[in-house]
């Protein structure tokens, strides 16, 4: 079987890391043919989410636009296309048509929103050639749909498509607690900097908390919604692992907006599979593993924030919660579990 794989950002995105580039490996192992083929480079991504996107050129969404008919159009030889989230940044008409005339077999993988708007669309006047239907007809025409978590999976259910859920997992192997306990009482954050506004359920208690240190890996510091001593680091891959194995409390606040239903919880599951306490917000997919006071703790204010590190500082409570957030992970959201799913939901349709 041969795979081509469209994903729509290079791997330094999430997404296509850990919804494609994390199979491979054992794809190819089991005979599959991968190729993983994206519009842009890390360097062109960069113009996209740096400090300068306000003023992103049109010549990007031009190259991308070229780039990805070339690889569409090369669709043929493969028995299965898998596109990953959506097919370009911005959902110009026609696109999605021309897949569909080319895959054989096509295979449709949200892990977002993207059904409620671009990831980046066109401005005025271009916005006139932008289908903002692109995911539902995407739902409908894809002969399999994978959704990262419920609320994605009902969505693809209403436009017509035959969908599993198929949640965002973490390498377990690779993701693991640390072997000592963390030098001070830290409370971290994991993320990219487009993801620094989630911090907002969570920043007066950050502001405030006394005798921690708060620790932010990849957030965007002119976007931190508060003031104070913060242990800012850039996110760099090869040393993630080792960021969060700092981390004595891991937290995941999101603000309640429709949006943020779409998002997979990586933050969570990162922490937990390292035997990190997690503390989140009681919205989206958290509530579908995540059980208060179990292998975790749920936070709605600022006095619930407050009161989760405070209770926090027992070590005790650390170990068991954490202990019990590595075994869910474990269960249901390893890789080593989800590869031999993979393989099987891809030998389905074919």
């Amino acid at each position: 079987m041969r795979v081509l794989f469209l994903t729509l950002y290079p791997d330094v995105a999430a997404s296509p890391r850990l919804r494609v580039t994390q199979f491979v490996p054992y794809l190819r192992d089991h005979g599959v043919d991968c190729t993983v083929a994206c519009p842009l480079t890390a360097r062109e991504l960069a113009v996209l989410t740096g400090p300068n996107r306000s003023r992103r050129p049109f010549w990007y969404h031009a190259r991308e636009t070229v780039r990805r008919v070339g690889q569409i159009l090369d669709a043929g030889r493969h028995d299965v296309v898998f596109v990953q989230k959506a097919v370009m940044t911005a959902y110009i008409r026609g696109i999605g048509a021309l897949l569909r005339s080319r895959a054989r077999r096509l295979v449709y993988d949200i892990d977002d929103a993207v059904h409620l708007a671009p990831p980046h669309p066109l401005g005025f006047p271009w916005r006139l050639l932008e289908d903002r239907a692109q995911i539902e007809r995407l739902f409908r025409a894809a002969d399999l749909v994978l959704a990262g978590n419920a609320w994605l999976t009902q969505a693809a259910a209403d436009a017509g498509a035959r969908v599993e859920c198929f949640p965002t997992v973490v390498d377990t192997d690779r993701f693991v607690p640390g072997e000592a306990p963390p030098d001070q009482f830290r409370i971290g954050w994991m993320g990219n900097p487009s993801t620094t506004i989630c911090l907002e359920p969570a920043a007066e208690a950050l502001a405030s908390v006394k005798h921690a240190a708060v620790c932010l890996v990849g957030a965007d510091p002119a976007r931190v919604p508060w003031q104070g001593a913060i242990d800012h680091q850039p996110w760099v891959q090869d040393r993630e692992v080792a960021e969060l194995q700092r981390f004595s409390v891991g937290i995941m606040p999101q603000p309640e907006r429709e949006w943020m239903r779409g998002k997979c919880a990586l933050k969570a599951l990162q922490y937990m599979a390292c035997g990190i306490p997690t503390v989140a917000s009681p919205f989206g997919v958290v509530l579908e593993f995540l059980r208060d006071g179990e292998n975790g703790l749920l936070a709605s204010s600022t006095a619930d924030w407050l009161s989760a590190f405070d209770r926090l500082r027992d070590s005790g409570l650390r170990r068991r919660l954490g202990e019990a957030g590595r075994a869910t992970v474990e269960a249901h959201y390893a890789l080593n579990k989800a590869a031999p799913r993979l393989l099987e939901l891809l030998q389905s349709i074919v």
